[in-house]
């Protein structure tokens, strides 16, 4: 019987369309209100991000004493998609080529990159007496973009043997070299796979004139030289005085070609 009652109750307070407004209105207005508060809520909620406490220019590198901290409104953080939060993601970042950041100005995603990501930034490491060399490679001969700035590779030579006039000569010529820098098409550095870089298609070194020379002479007899990697151990195991040539007669296919040019 309570039960039958209490269905009873319940359809006279839907059927009395009055109290179903009424009932309607205050949802909407607790709703509004709940809404208010949230919105008033992240407008005053602040929070600790970094800012620059100097003008930073182009190509810097950003210290620790470079960073302050200010509260800011959370509201801001949510409109602002690209705004960094935290120190730590700017400590040691670089202010990109293309931007200065000026003092008291937040940082920004589009305003900072990662210091080997500069043009160029590998030719900071270019020891007394050596000399840039280029190599020309693709997504193949870098066993798909494997290779990176700090790795111990060796250099092949593929060749016909002037000596026989018939054989192809296929070794190491140099042995343990290290990498400079990897250069997509548009001279972007290449530190990692990714959308945000291109294909491979340069390999920098730093050489002395005996390797440069070599190489450059290859290069002008139309003698292909591949770059060949190894596993971590090769480049945790070299030093700078591990390069050598490692093949004398490589070598001789070179020089008795350039002197017979001469």
């Amino acid at each position: 019987m309570a039960t039958v009652k209490n269905q009873s109750v319940l359809k006279r307070f839907i059927g009395n369309k009055n109290v179903v407004t009424i009932f309607g209105i205050a949802l909407c207005i607790g709703i509004l209100v709940i809404g208010y508060f949230i919105r008033v809520n992240n407008s005053v909620s602040t929070t600790s991000i970094p800012f620059a406490k100097k003008e930073l220019t182009a190509r810097s590198i950003i210290s620790e004493s470079d960073i302050g901290n200010v509260r800011i409104s959370q509201n801001y953080l949510t409109t602002s998609g690209n705004v960094i939060t935290s120190a730590r993601e700017v400590n040691g970042k670089a202010v990109a080529y293309y931007s200065n950041i000026p003092a008291g100005s937040l940082f920004y995603t589009t305003s900072i990159m990662n210091p080997e990501e500069l043009p160029n930034a590998s030719f900071k490491d270019i020891g007394e007496g050596n000399t840039i060399y280029n190599l020309e490679v693709n997504n193949d001969t870098t066993y798909s973009n494997s290779i990176r700035a700090g790795d111990y590779i060796d250099l092949y030579l593929y060749a016909d043997d002037p000596f026989t006039q018939e054989n192809i000569v296929f070794g190491c010529f140099i042995e343990s070299i290290r990498v400079l820098g990897v250069k997509d098409s548009n001279g972007k550095n290449i530190v990692k796979n990714g959308s945000d870089y291109g294909s491979p298609s340069e390999l920098l070194f730093a050489v002395d004139d005996e390797y440069y020379l070599l190489l450059k002479d290859a290069e002008f007899l139309g003698i292909k030289v591949i770059p060949v990697l190894h596993n971590g151990n090769y480049t945790v195991n070299a030093t700078p005085d591990s390069t050598r040539v490692s093949s004398d007669y490589l070598k001789s296919i070179i020089t008795s070609q350039i002197e017979t040019d001469i």
